[in-house]
């Protein structure tokens, strides 16, 4: 099965290029430590300033070795911390979403 993490966050006027820069340096850390780095985009709906983090991963298991390995890089909690103060206090979220069903799951197929 294959997941996608969103990190979703409603930025302040005016800190895009502070916030996408720290992602930048993210994820400059991420490939060196041979960890997926996250797409970087806006939706075309929506408020002025949302901004979309994203990365897709093979399990829910490799999300999370992936996600214990990043925070453990030196360097990371500075830069989220700097992306942080870019938020709107209280538009914070993540989600993890399962892409795929393994093979034969079809919703209300007979199990026979």
């Amino acid at each position: 099965m294959t997941y996608r993490h969103q990190i979703l966050r409603n930025l302040k006027f005016g800190t895009l290029p502070t916030f996408t820069a720290a992602e930048r340096e993210k994820n400059a850390l991420r490939v060196q430590a041979g960890l997926t780095p996250y797409s970087i985009w806006a939706p075309a709906f929506g408020g002025l300033h949302h901004l979309v983090l994203e990365a897709t991963f093979e399990s829910m298991a490799a999300f999370e070795v992936e996600h214990v390995a990043a925070k453990a890089l030196d360097g990371m909690g500075a830069l989220s911390a700097r992306q942080l103060e870019c938020v709107i206090e209280g538009t914070a979220e993540d989600r993890l979403q399962r892409l795929s069903l393994d093979g034969g799951e079809t919703a209300g197929a007979d199990s026979r």
